[in-house]
């Protein structure tokens, strides 16, 4: 969900998002996430992942070109920051 809107996933979108998630605010190596997506074949994957991670930059922030939720980790992988909720 991105607001109200429901934002489809492709599958290894999904798998992505949720080791992501499952590691929110720490930084998730590139291989963890190729492993996690492609399992045992992952070599060689670096550039799909990185496609994938734009895409679900597209989806998931407000200005995809600034991320403030999905992160790259120069030279380690990615992070996905979430902050807990603001209580009203």
């Amino acid at each position: 969900m991105r607001g109200e809107e429901e934002i489809p996933l492709t599958p290894k979108e999904l798998i992505l998002l949720k080791v992501l998630y499952g590691q929110k605010n720490r930084i998730v190596t590139s291989d963890a996430l190729t492993m996690a997506a492609w399992g045992d074949t992952s070599y060689g994957y670096e550039n799909t992942l990185m496609v994938h991670i734009r895409r679900l930059r597209q989806k998931i922030e407000t200005d995809p070109s600034s991320p403030k939720h999905l992160l790259t980790v120069k030279g380690l992988g990615y992070k996905l920051v979430v902050k807990p909720p603001v209580a009203g």
